[in-house]
């Protein structure tokens, strides 16, 4: 028997200072986030305003409309365009009377949603526990009262009647757990270092699934939905040139990701940071890719990855949603900006044959990422460092005694730098 979908209004505002066709857009992507959450939309509300109302974000006329529409529709929840404030959701809930979720919780509940593996759902209820946690919110009454629904499906549900304490010691906890699986995470990928690792990169259903099953002939679960996957997949390919490489399947980005969600994924992204090679997935046909392009890319530097130094292939899909006509001038168009990019669909497998021979240029050409942690008694190693790799960034951990180096460097020199540092630490640990 089906589960009765819980009924929800849109809400969003259009500034002074903003184009219509972005705010339009943007509450788009809310009623398809929506939709992902299995949430029945029965209206739109979009106001414009000066600026957002410090007490009720819209204006108390439309709060007021709303709540008699809310009534009589049979309407229990709101689900707004940004984030607000805990007086704002409250003064709304109270007037209302229905269930306040903001943009971010609403994707925090997607992901509880489709969360699979002990990580991924740790992840989340981190990322769910600190949001509530930074924003105070619901801490004038007990969590006990919740009645669940949307905002508070999944781990987080589980939280029933903790205080601030008790909050603040399970996020330690669950840290420490995730800790635990990054530890395997990590040796995994060092077990990896010499192969080439690709990961793939993009805006939420942009096709990277679909790619990833085309290119390793794997059975990914792929969607029409935004955060289908949100679990990295690792695996390995071997190209026509007989070189190999490693894979990687991310979650999807989207404009203005919470922070709680990228700094508790930090694991699951740290394949991305430490990838040779991101081929970024774009919709070739959506209207507005140059705007989607930006938003990966400030994910991508918010969790320390320069996309203008780091080797970035431009993967633009769907091609075949478009006429042969319109394609060819888009794709010279794009062509002009992004040289080297590939033009595919990873659904018929047009463009692939161009898109391995890129890959296995890359292979050839490119060079390792690493993060090397070198004693500082190695002064001789640290020099070589410098002299043979191009240094990323480098700082002291005068705790640990150590040169702490992000390089690119020729992936032949790697293995024995790493093996000098481990026969070094092998020894000093024999002598003490």
């Amino acid at each position: 028997m089906n589960k009765e979908k819980e009924r929800a209004f849109l809400v969003g505002i259009i500034k002074n200072n903003e184009h219509k066709e972005h705010a339009l857009e943007t509450m788009q992507e809310l009623r398809m986030l929506a939709d992902t959450a299995e949430i029945d939309i029965v209206d739109t509300y979009v106001q414009n305003v000066t600026r957002p109302n410090v007490a009720t974000y819209i204006g108390k006329g439309k709060v007021s409309e709303i709540a008699n529409h809310a009534k009589n529709r049979q309407v229990s929840t709101l689900i707004f365009n940004d984030n607000l404030t805990p007086a704002q959701a409250r003064n709304i809930s109270n007037a209302t009377r229905c269930n306040v979720v903001d943009r971010t919780e609403l994707i925090l509940d997607i992901f509880a949603l489709h969360a699979r593996t002990n990580q991924a759902k740790l992840q989340v209820e981190l990322a769910q526990l600190e949001y509530s946690y930074t924003k105070l919110k619901r801490m004038w009454k007990h969590l006990s009262r919740i009645q669940g629904g949307i905002g508070f499906r999944g781990p987080g549900e589980k939280q029933i009647e903790i205080d601030r304490r008790e909050i603040k010691k399970k996020i330690s906890i669950l840290k420490k757990k995730i800790k635990e699986i990054e530890m395997v995470s990590n040796t995994k990928r060092k077990q990896r270092q010499n192969i080439l690792s690709v990961s793939l990169v993009g805006y939420t259903n942009a096709g990277k699934s679909t790619l990833f099953n085309r290119l390793t002939k794997e059975k990914r679960y792929v969607a029409d939905q935004l955060f289908a996957t949100l679990d990295a997949k690792t695996r390995g390919v071997v190209l026509n040139n007989e070189e190999r490489m490693v894979l990687t399947d991310t979650i999807g980005f989207i404009r203005d990701l919470p922070h709680n969600l990228v700094s508790s994924f930090h694991s699951t992204l740290m394949e991305v940071s430490e990838a040779d090679l991101l081929m970024h997935v774009v919709v070739v046909s959506h209207p507005n890719l140059d705007e989607y392009i930006q938003a990966v890319n400030r994910v991508l530097t918010e969790i320390g990855v320069d996309y203008k130094t780091t080797n970035i292939l431009h993967v633009f899909n769907k091609c075949d949603l478009m006429d042969k006509i319109q394609m060819m001038f888009i794709k010279k168009k794009l062509q002009l900006e992004y040289p080297h990019a590939v033009f595919i669909s990873a659904k018929s497998g047009e463009g692939m044959d161009t898109l391995y021979q890129k890959l296995e240029e890359f292979s050839v050409k490119i060079k390792k990422t690493a993060t090397i942690h070198i004693p500082i008694k190695l002064q001789n190693l640290i020099s070589f460092v410098h002299d043979n790799a191009k240094i990323i960034d480098s700082r002291y951990d005068d705790e640990k005694g150590e040169m702490i180096m992000r390089v690119k460097i020729d992936r032949q020199l790697y293995p024995n730098i790493e093996k000098q540092i481990q026969d070094y630490k092998m020894y000093e640990y024999i002598n003490k």
